[in-house]
Order: structure tokens, then C-alpha cells, then sequence
């Protein structure tokens, strides 16, 4: 039984609802540090492994969340999020209002919280003429504005027009525009060629995908994914990362483009819809390296810290893993990673977990949680009263809120809230907001 048809259902016997809190066609982060003083919190279910998913959302308080009597259900209850692929959500650092991405819908759009799974369409904006596809991504970088980003690929031959003229580079295209928040409407926009490493643009090697940028001293600094181009074959090949890089802007002008380079870690940079790096409060950058090994890199005045080198989290581990999304940061230094034991599973298997990190001395421990988890699609957890809330349930099973303590350096240095139910069996939370 879909979200879908247990929402109609509500929808037909819910007289205490409100009109539009069951309609299909509308809905939607958050900024990480949030106190406890009245503040509504958003629980955010239905991605999946399998296909296209679903995204539904409900309201509640931080009262409820640690309430280990209460119960969550998406069963006949939610407002669904409008979104060809699983919504990209975020919302106000109040949490009164929700923004959501259409991804592949090509728009986005701004809902007041009502109550409960109430909210109200305010404003909705096409995107898709300033950004060239329905399919970009985004990121909200304070409370007035959000990124929106897109990279396009050509492959450029000698004589485009002769079937056997040599292949000459592939030429990427960065889109970026800002969003007022506020109107929903964008200001600066700008696109201009990925500005490429000479060495090696010539063997096919090429930027595909950025995302997740941070703020630091005036800049943009965007988590960058290459991929590599077999002219012979025609196709995409698997990429052997050599480096780590990050594409840097100006902002909010989105002028002066440019990268740093490290060659201390190997793998991408960009996550996936998850927070991959974080400025801590001395104003340096923790950047997430996403594929290959888990690892964290320091950014520094603009440049990779070579002091600092990398923490290799693997390492600690015992075992081979990837961090493939991002992680959240809580202050001091601390941090939660999620975790893909590649031993066990690839990205679709239920073989992740969380890993408490120290940024500063370079710890790491893998926190006790009993049940299984698939994160791949997970977004977003809330930063309450100095401690890290994450809605965790197995893949169509039940979970509970957990509420990490970031002074507690054990593995059992968390405690329980509310039960959360899946539903459905292919159903996973993505997110409290």
C-alpha cells in the first residue's frame, strides 16, 4: 500500500483536517543550531533503494521527539512533498517554513507550517529557463538565500562533423544562481566553463557534478565529482581519482572562478543531499570526501590545510568505508558521519551506521545502534539544545529518534526519544528538519 493511497484515504475521512493538508499537489531545512524555545520540527519520510519514491512530511515539537511514549506514523497521515525524484527540502531557522526543490520537476517553492501535516502553498518558481534542466540541485545557505547549481557536459571533437575526428576534451559548464528565500525569486545568476586542470582535460577526465558549498570569508567553496570520458568506447568510464578538489566562487557576486587542488586524498567532494562540509567556529572548513575511503580534509585561508593532511576515519574503523552522503556537525570539533560498511554491501544495502568524529584529534567511534540502516538518501538532522537529533528507523521497519551527546566520547552516548514507523516496506525517514 503506497503513501499515496493512505493519504487519499485520510483525506476522505479526516473531517478535523484541514483543506489542504492532503492535496497532491502541494508542499516542500534547516540551520543546524536550534534551541529548544518553542520551534516546530519537521519529520521527513519516503525514499527508497528501489526506484522513485514518494516524499511525505509532519510537524511536531522538540517535546515530542524526546517523548519515548509517543509514536510517529506515516500510515494514512503526512502531506505529501511535490517531487519527480525524492524532494529536497529545507527549512527556515525557525522552522516555520518548509522550501522544497522539485527535482525534476524544475521548480521550487515556499510553505508556511500550519500544524500537524498542515501546510499552506505560499509561493512556487520556475526554475528550469535560469538553470537550463528540471533537474538541478540546490543548497540553503542562510536564512534569506539558497544555491541553486548545475554542471552540463559536451564532448568536444577536432571536426565535430566527421564521425572519426579526434576527441579533443570535454568541456563542462557551471550554472549557479541565488534564490531570495524570501520572494522565491533569483537575483545573481552567472555560467561559465569548469575552470579544468590542463593535464587532464586531454585524457577525458572532467568535473560532472557539484554541490553542498559552504560560506567562507566572502567565498563559495563547492564540493566537486569528476568522471572519466573513454573516447574510444564513447561511454563514461569508472573514474580513478588522483586529488581532491573544490570549485571556488566569489560571493554573492558568483565571479572569479577557481579550484584548490590536494593531492593527500583521492575522491570526490560533493556528497549526496547531504551537508558534505562545515565551518567550524575559528572559521576553517571540514570538507567530507565522499567517495573512496571516509575521510575528512581541513580548508584553511583558502587552501588546503597540508599541516592538518587528512583524517582517515577508515582507518579506524577496521574495515573498508565510505562516508558517500556528507555528515552533520554539532560544534567543537565533533561531528556524526554516516557510514557505509563497503565489506558488507554496496550503497543500496542496509550495512550503514553513524560514526561520532573529533575533527580536532582525529577520533572516531562507531555509535551502538540496534537496528539496520540505509541512509543513502538521508538529509538532514537538527542540532537542539547543543545535542544531534536524527530520525533513524530500518528500511520499512521501526526506529526511534536518537539524541547524540557530543561530550560522550562512548559508543552508547546517545539516548532514545519517540518510535518511528516506516509503513511501508520499502520506506526510510530522510530526515528531521
Amino acid at each position: 500500500m503506497t503513501f499515496k493511497y493512505l493519504s487519499r484515504i485520510a483525506c476522505l475521512s479526516a473531517l478535523s483536517l484541514m483543506t489542504f493538508s492532503c492535496s497532491e499537489d502541494d508542499t516542500p531545512s534547516s540551520d543546524p543550531s536550534n534551541t529548544s524555545d518553542y520551534r516546530p520540527y519537521h519529520l521527513v519520510i519516503g525514499s527508497s533503494p528501489t526506484g522513485e519514491s514518494e516524499t511525505y512530511i509532519q510537524g511536531t515539537t522538540v517535546e515530542e521527539l524526546n517523548d519515548p511514549n509517543k509514536t510517529f506514523t506515516f500510515n494514512g497521515y503526512g502531506r505529501e512533498v511535490p517531487s519527480t525524484r525524492t524532494a529536497r527540502l529545507y527549512t527556515s531557522d525557525d522552522g516555520e517554513t518548509v522550501y522544497n526543490l522539485n527535482y525534476g520537476g524544475g521548480d521550487i517553492a515556499k510553505y508556511d507550517y500550519i500544524s500537524g501535516q498542515n501546510y499552506d502553498l505560499v509561493l512556487t518558481t520556475d526554475i528550469q529557463a535560469v538553470m537550463g534542466t528540471a533537474y538541478p540541485r540546490w543548497t540553503k545557505i542562510d536564512d534569506n538565500y539558497a544555491m541553486l547549481h548545475n554542471v552540463t557536459t559536451e564532448n568536444i571533437y577536432e571536426n565535430p562533423d566527421e564521425e572519426t575526428s579526434p576527441y579533443v576534451r570535454t568541456k563542462a559548464t557551471v550554472t549557479l544562481a541565488r534564490v531570495d528565500l524570501n520572494t522565491m525569486s533569483v537575483l545573481e545568476n552567472t555560467s561559465f566553463e569548469f575552470p579544468y586542470n590542463e593535464d587532464n582535460s586531454g585524457d577525458g577526465i572532467h568535473t560532472f557534478r557539484i554541490d553542498a558549498p559552504v560560506i567562507a570569508n566572502g567565498k563559495l567553496y563547492y564540493g566537486v565529482a569528476k568522471r572519466f570520458y573513454d573516447a574510444l568506447t564513447g561511454e563514461n568510464g569508472t573514474m580513478v581519482y588522483d586529488n581532491v578538489e573544490t570549485l571556488v566562487v566569489d560571493y554573492p557576486s558568483l565571479e572569479n572562478e577557481t579550484t584548490i587542488v590536494s593531492t593527500l586524498a583521492q575522491g570526490s567532494t560533493n556528497g549526496y543531499r547531504t551537508p558534505v562540509a562545515h565551518k567550524d567556529e575559528l572559521g576553517d572548513t571540514y570538507q567530507l570526501i565522499t567517495s573512496g575511503d571516509a575521510s575528512i580534509m581541513k580548508i584553511s585561508n583558502g587552501a588546503y590545510d597540508t599541516a592538518y593532511g587528512k583524517f582517515d576515519i577508515k582507518s579506524l574503523l577496521g574495515h573498508n568505508a565510505e562516508a558517500n552522503t556528507g555528515w552533520f556537525y554539532v560544534g567543537n570539533g565533533i561531528g556524526y558521519v554516516p557510514v557505509l560498511n563497503t565489506d558488507l554491501g554496496d550503497s543500496a544495502s542496509s550495512n550503514w551506521y553513524i560514526v561520532r568524529v573529533d575533527v580536532y584529534n582525529k577520533t572516531a567511534v562507531k555509535m551502538n545502534i540496534p537496528i539496520d540502516l540505509w541512509l543513502r538518501q538521508y538529509q538532514w538532522a537538527s542540532v537542539i539544545d547543543g545535542k544531534l537529533y536524527m530520525a533513524l528507523a530500518s528500511l520499512g521497519g521501526v526506529g526511534n529518534v536518537y539524541i547524540f551527546d557530543p561530550s560522550s566520547t562512548s559508543a552508547d552516548g546517545y539516548t532514545t526519544g519517540a518510535t518511528l514507523q516506516t509503513g511501508t516496506t520499502d520506506a526510510s525517514y530522510i530526515g528531521l528538519f
